[in-house]
């Protein structure tokens, strides 16, 4: 018999998840459609299945309830493997983009940073379409691929805020090939094995950890083998735990006795995954969601700015339009960095700072106030004044946006060479448009194409 989750469990993996430490692993029942005969949720590959069957030409099509059995029968029968994938792709290419609610629920944990699909469906991009301002299919999904022509493309970049969204055993877009069936599945973990050396960031990430997956990706013997090849070492030999939610019956006995009783590396929740992730969303957005303070955001914020991110200059007295703007930017998959050392007297980080103006941020984003244009001694504009020094005429670096100030009165306190550019303006309306510029900007940049022309 298999133990709930007590409320310590609950509040460990809840923090956890806060801390960016957790990545979901969807399994091919959570990843759902509507049947029109029933009006029932189904998954997928069940409700493909029998299309499936009649595409590839084999008898009685009705009888089959995965793409694994269709891709058995059809191989038995001396078919071309590469035609399952033919017909399977087309049969994705018509599912309505309908995400299920399980999957609507996931994407709006905002404190999960990665995801990874192992099914080629589209419905987990969808859902993270809908539910996070800025992630956009181009670009951030990565497929694998184990005859990739270029690995690097694969792997992860090697600092991210996220959302992004990793198609670990390929989707339908690393076409004609992509898990379907057990020797695909072993072809895909092996690949990944065989590529570790370029595909370092994402192995780090694995292994630091930990895995939830969501419904058993597929068979038994898969399910080590993926775990085996994330850790790196023997299972019995983690240190930290994963996590399998799924119903007993689907796992089968071995597995639940391997992890619970032998191993005890990979905590199983019994029951159906959706309603997991259902719960999972409530009690997180209960305590870490929209509710959580700008204290708890700050928090989060490490004391060194990740290579890359945009630098937001703020006066103290905006903190909290400042942090709003930066859990937009957050959930938009921009990397942002507020300077929250100068908010505790008496630090002295002054070299450090400048260092990260001229250095290491990608873009630098000022946010004009009444209360940055009342005092040029504040702090904000020696950084304003180092942005200034880094900024090349004709190329978009200093992204101002006007918080409070009338139209009438225009920023006068804003380095000389900024003076010509426009200056946006604060409204709550079009901040998500203000944000998935920025979103832009940095994809450009990130794109190794440098900075884009003012």
């Amino acid at each position: 018999m298999l133990d709930p989750l007590s409320e310590t469990d609950w509040r460990d993996l809840l923090r956890l998840i806060h801390d960016h430490q957790v990545i979901p692993v969807v399994g091919p029942c959570l990843v759902t459609v509507v049947d029109p005969a029933t009006g029932e949720r189904v998954p997928l590959h069940r409700h493909l299945a029998p299309a499936l069957a009649r595409g590839l030409r084999l008898e009685n099509p009705e009888s089959f309830v995965s793409w694994n059995d269709v891709a058995r029968a059809h191989l038995l029968g001396g078919g071309e493997r590469k035609r399952v994938y033919y017909e399977l792709r087309e049969l994705l290419d018509k599912v309505p983009a309908d995400p299920p609610p399980a999957l609507l629920a996931l994407a709006g944990i905002t404190d999960f940073d990665l995801f990874i699909s192992s099914t080629p469906d589209s419905l987990l991009a969808q859902a993270l379409t809908r539910q996070r301002p800025g992630f956009s299919v181009e670009h951030h999904v990565i497929r694998f691929h184990p005859q990739g022509l270029s690995q690097k493309s694969c792997d992860l970049p090697a600092s991210f805020a996220g959302p992004l969204l990793h198609h670990i055993l390929g989707n339908a877009d690393t076409y004609p090939d992509f898990a379907v069936w057990e020797e695909d599945y072993m072809e895909f973990i092996c690949g990944l094995l065989e590529k570790a050396d370029t595909l370092e960031n994402l192995f780090r990430v694995l292994k630091s950890r930990h895995l939830l997956l969501l419904g058993a990706p597929s068979e038994d013997w898969i399910v080590r083998f993926f775990l085996r090849v994330a850790r790196q070492q023997r299972l019995s030999d983690c240190d930290q735990h994963d996590y399998l939610a799924d119903q007993p019956a689907s796992l089968g006995e071995p597995m639940i006795l391997f992890f619970d009783q032998a191993v005890k590396a990979t905590r199983v929740i019994a029951g159906p995954p959706a309603d997991f992730v259902q719960t999972l969303e409530r009690a997180w957005r209960e305590k870490y969601g929209a509710a959580a303070s700008d204290e708890d955001f700050l928090q989060r914020i490490p004391a060194e700015i990740p290579r890359g991110a945009v630098f937001l200059s703020y006066s103290r007295d905006d903190l909290s339009a400042a942090v709003k703007l930066a859990r937009a930017l957050e959930a938009a998959g921009v990397p942002v960095w507020m300077d929250k050392i100068r908010l505790e007297a008496g630090t002295n980080y002054e070299s450090s700072l400048e260092h990260e103006v001229k250095q290491s941020c990608s873009f630098f984003l000022s946010l004009i106030s009444k209360a940055t244009e009342a005092d040029p001694t504040r702090y904000v504009h020696r950084e304003r004044a180092w942005a200034a020094q880094k900024h090349v005429p004709g190329y978009v670096f200093y992204v101002p946006l006007v918080l409070d100030l009338d139209e009438a009165t225009p920023p006068r306190l804003e380095p000389e060479c900024f003076r010509q550019i426009h200056f946006e303006r604060w409204n709550d309306a079009t901040l998500g448009n203000f944000v998935l510029r920025v979103r832009e900007l940095v994809n450009y940049f990130r794109s190794g194409a440098g900075y884009p022309r003012s």
